[in-house]
């Protein structure tokens, strides 16, 4: 048997490597999600610490201090949230960039294969023509 040589090769490995990037590609957003929601809970925490601190001071200025670091760091609870939902956005589109790449290569593998049973079928008949071949030579040989 001849050694056989996908004809799409080059194809199949463009897409494997493909398939690798979008892989990479969601473990980052993966990552991205998870800082941000570290930050996130970071903030909220931040936050209730200063509602409990807030309680506690009976001081005007000290009110209107906490009242505004309540302010801001809502503001920034809220800007955080924004920005998970974007990391989560970008999670969703790596994740069907991933399913594509994946589906793009496993069809290119089943052309590979379709196409390696299209050479063994190919060679087994070329085999099976030299032998009828071969063994109407010999029968010829024999009767005449």
């Amino acid at each position: 048997m001849s050694k056989y040589q996908f004809s799409m090769e080059k194809i199949l490995d463009w897409r494997m490597e493909k398939e690798s990037d979008a892989k990479k590609a969601v473990l980052q957003a993966q990552r991205m999600m998870q800082q941000q929601q570290t930050k996130l809970q970071h903030l909220i925490n931040e936050n209730t610490k200063v509602k409990h601190d807030h309680m506690k001071v009976t001081e005007i200025n000290s009110l209107r201090y906490s009242h505004y670091l309540k302010t801001v760091i809502d503001e920034k609870i809220i800007a955080q949230k924004n920005l998970i939902d974007k990391a989560n956005f970008d999670l969703e589109k790596a994740q069907n960039e991933l399913l594509q790449a994946h589906q793009d290569r496993k069809a290119m593998e089943k052309l590979k294969e379709k196409e390696y049973m299209a050479v063994i079928d190919s060679e087994k008949m070329a085999e099976q023509r030299q032998l009828d071949e071969i063994a109407t030579l010999n029968y010829k040989r024999v009767f005449y």
